[in-house]
């Protein structure tokens, strides 16, 4: 389902339209970049595998039996949220301080994500009542599962890490929210819905 909302516009300043390369991608050592692109693909393939057949052996029942993480994608949320929390800490370490929360949403569009997957979220909107969507018309950790039978699975449980790496990132930074995502009809373009569940500039 697609996100319509009455009066969701382009935030002021947002990336839309912008075609998501990074300013000096070009300019970036090249082998350095693909060679820690590869070891996270290989990473996050892994990860769906360990968690989606049962850690040690053991199934989804008997790990729900010990309170132990009951799908992938709980697991990889977690891990998303963990990652997020210590990336933002050193990617927003020398930027001035926020003034709204956003001006936190544009700078995720942008510099962290840039930061992560070497381009910028190319189109931002809100309805300037605490939700934004965060629109990736190329996301490309979805490549990861497009050619897999049960890929609808996969790509929600992969969907979850960069979902929790957005809720990390804010959390770090005082906002706290819900983060869901929606695939494209046009794969690998994808949507990040951000609900703020407490934003510190209101209270």
């Amino acid at each position: 389902r697609s996100f319509q909302t009455g009066g969701m516009r382009a935030a002021p300043g947002s990336t839309a339209g912008h075609n998501g390369a990074a300013p000096d991608e070009e300019e970036r050592p090249q082998a350095r970049g693909e060679c820690a692109e590869a070891c996270m693909d290989l990473l996050l393939k892994e990860l769906l595998r360990y968690y989606g057949s049962g850690r040690g052996g053991q199934n989804v029942e008997d790990r729900k039996a010990l309170g132990d993480v009951a799908s992938a994608g709980e697991g990889l949320e977690t891990m998303g949220f963990q990652v997020g929390c210590q990336l933002v800490e050193r990617y927003s370490r020398n930027h001035a301080k926020f003034e709204d929360t956003l001006e936190i949403v544009k700078f995720l569009c942008k510099d962290f994500w840039i930061e992560v997957f070497r381009k910028q979220i190319d189109n931002l909107k809100t309805n300037h009542r605490g939700v934004f969507v965060l629109h990736d018309s190329k996301f490309r950790w979805l490549r990861l599962v497009s050619a897999d039978k049960s890929g609808s699975k996969n790509t929600a449980d992969l969907l979850k890490f960069p979902c929790g790496l957005i809720r990390g990132a804010l959390f770090t930074l005082g906002v706290k929210a819900m983060v869901t995502a929606e695939v494209s009809s046009t794969p690998p373009a994808c949507s990040f819905t951000v609900k703020i569940v407490h934003d510190p500039f209101k209270q």
